[in-house]
């Protein structure tokens, strides 16, 4: 590859590609907002192991049936319109939760933020995908998962140590939504036309008629595949790594919040790689080793009982998380047209609230009656699967797009 090449996957930063990525890392608040806050949530409101993973899982369960909703309306009205409402969405109801009282209606609350948060992370990939193509596109989306990663990186230690005073008060910061709304609305520019549409309702029929057959080919299916485990994994780690850090090793929600923000400083130094990642290797190899790398760091965990080491495997986490989501991101971006693309990229992205809702509930089980060691152990076995029956696939029916 010629340093021509090479040169080319340096985007040039202006108002509109810092207000894509402002979106994405107000995204990273519906979990990492919410996880160093479950160990102090459970003991005040005297939530059971079993149950403690909800207050993650009605979140992304509502997001994964708004996101292939949303992408479709975001393709026939404008991506603009959609992340307005969804940040509006996310932040009155995120701050709501504050001033509740009952573990059900603080579920009910983080259902309907699950719905403004369907709008944020989905449509920012989508108009990157509009905006950017080549290895240009997988080094904006790495530098997304940079500013993903300094959201990482800040919220949740202020979270932690906020929830150490009281568990209602790391979601006050959801109000930060709201003026970064007014912001977006003067900084951020439609990247898409919008279609004339006189029904909703025939829309959806005839808008999903036309993309089904582009939903069914085997590169999107092993791309959700990939999306959900890597999904699975994150929800382990973000839901109960910081409860195993309390209860296990006896340190403070602060340190559990610290923890999880190391992993946002690797990213914020990681992620742009991934441009440069797949000018050496090919996507589907770059995919397999980055999610064995992320794999192997889970299944030690339950191993450590020391903090530094939890840190260091946190922080390979980070690296192999950082470049496997921007690699997948691009390649779904890439592997439809235009005119469909909010729609492919909402419909290949519902894998990613579904692992979310899948993982804390399965996982929360699987910590109620087999402990944390089993609880690991069992996401990476599960990943390693999934790891073998792609390449078997991908070596039966070869995937262009890789």
């Amino acid at each position: 590859m010629g340093s021509a090449n090479r040169q080319s996957v340096i985007p040039k930063i202006d108002s509109t590609l810092l207000s894509i990525l402002l979106v994405s890392a107000i995204g990273v608040l519906g979990g990492q907002l919410v996880s160093p806050a479950l160990p102090i949530l459970m003991q005040s409101l005297d939530i059971p192991e079993q149950q403690i993973g909800l207050v993650m899982s009605v979140f992304f369960f509502s997001a994964l049936v708004s996101i292939p909703i949303i992408g479709v309306l975001a393709d026939v009205y404008g991506r603009r319109k959609l992340t307005l409402i969804g940040l509006i969405i996310f932040g009155v109801s995120g701050t709501l939760i504050a001033f509740v009282d009952s573990f059900l209606y603080l579920l009910i609350l983080r259902t309907l933020q699950g719905i403004g948060f369907a709008s944020l992370s989905p449509l920012a990939v989508t108009i990157l995908g509009d905006l950017y193509k080549g290895h240009m596109g997988s080094t904006v989306q790495g530098l997304r998962g940079s500013f993903h990663g300094m959201a990482v990186l800040s919220i949740p230690p202020i979270a932690g140590f906020l929830a150490d005073i009281s568990w209602n008060y790391p979601f006050l910061l959801y109000s930060l939504s709201l003026p970064a709304a007014l912001l977006i609305f003067f900084a951020l520019p439609e990247t898409h036309a919008p279609d004339s549409s006189p029904a909703i309702l025939s829309t959806f029929k005839n808008y999903w008629s036309s993309i089904r057959h582009e939903l069914i080919k085997p590169n999107l299916r092993i791309l959700f595949g990939w999306h959900l485990v890597g999904s699975l994994l994150k929800s382990t780690v973000i839901t109960f790594l910081p409860i195993f850090i309390v209860f296990s090793l006896g340190h403070s929600a602060f340190m559990a919040g610290a923890v999880l923000s190391f992993r946002g400083f690797i990213r914020i130094f990681s992620s742009p790689l991934s441009g440069f990642l797949v000018s050496y290797l090919s996507k589907s190899v770059a995919v397999r080793l980055t999610l064995t790398l992320a794999a192997i760091s889970i299944a030690l965990i339950p191993f450590s009982n020391s903090i530094l080491t939890i840190f260091f495997l946190v922080g390979i986490f980070g690296i192999a998380d950082s470049l496997f989501i921007p690699i997948l991101n691009d390649t779904v971006a890439a592997s439809t047209t235009s005119k469909h693309r909010g729609g492919i990229v909402a419909a290949v992205n519902t894998s990613k609230p579904l692992g979310k809702v899948i993982g804390p509930i399965l996982f929360g089980l699987i910590l109620a009656y087999y402990g944390f060691t089993i609880l690991f152990v069992s996401a990476a076995i599960l990943c390693f699967a999934y790891i073998c029956i792609s390449y078997l696939s991908t070596k039966t029916s070869p995937l262009s797009s890789f």
